[in-house]
């Protein structure tokens, strides 16, 4: 688990950083250069002015461009802490970066001016989609799922850890772990949660929480619900 970014990385080109995750909320500006950030969601090529929001404990790799990257980073108040990653172009740059170096409390303003960034179609417009949904919905062997979505189980397995940075099991496990995380915040006992998210029992849920965020379930529990708190304090 690593707290949020620095304010500023740089980064080489042709680096790349493995699949990771941060317990911080945190809006991320690409200042120069260009990367590709794989995730759950599927990949998003980054580039100047892209400015991307990630929730807490967001898991995703990044693949840098021939020229590296420079990247200027965020934490995210609890008002503007999205569901899931959202990916934004920024209308002006400097001033986005100004906002970045020392006008914080008008981020949102940014945002109400930024664009939703436009994605380019990729294979997850196809196969990729039913592969998804069926290691959300079911507990099929991967071999399986990838024979009815018309893939050989080794092509699929490739080509989910470049698209999304993580193999078909451990993406079937980031699945069922945001679904429980979204779960945290109402009152449903654990165990109810962990049969509802496909995990064995309370005590695989537990494991998977815990290597996953380092805390708990309980522990992870309070702390959602109190940024939801202070986030709905805000919007009365």
């Amino acid at each position: 688990m690593q707290p949020c970014p620095n304010p500023e990385t740089r980064h080489r080109a042709g680096d790349s950083l493995a699949t990771h995750r941060h317990e911080q909320a945190y809006a991320a500006l690409v200042v120069d250069g260009s990367y590709c950030e794989s995730s759950l969601e599927g990949p998003v090529q980054c580039v100047p002015g892209t400015l991307l929001l990630h929730p807490h404990f967001h898991a995703h790799g990044n693949r840098f461009g021939r020229h590296g990257a420079r990247v200027i980073n965020l934490p995210l108040s609890d008002r503007l802490v999205p569901e899931q990653r959202s990916i934004w172009q920024v209308d002006c740059l400097k001033e986005a970066v100004k906002v970045f170096a020392s006008e914080p409390d008008a981020l949102s303003d940014l945002l109400a001016r930024a664009q939703p960034a436009r994605r380019e179609p990729t294979e997850r417009s196809s196969w990729q989609v039913d592969f998804m949904q069926q290691l959300q919905d079911s507990d099929l062997p991967i071999a399986r799922i990838a024979r009815q979505a018309g893939v050989s189980d080794a092509y699929a397995s490739r080509s989910l850890r470049h698209s999304h940075g993580l193999s078909p099991q451990l993406l079937r496990r980031e699945l069922r772990l945001r679904r429980a995380l979204s779960l945290l915040a109402q009152d449903q006992p654990l165990a109810d949660i962990a049969a509802v998210c496909g995990f064995a029992d309370q005590s695989h849920l537990s494991r998977v929480v815990r290597a996953c965020t380092g805390l708990p379930p309980a522990r992870l529990r309070r702390q959602v619900k109190s940024v939801q708190d202070r986030r709905s304090a805000h919007v009365a």
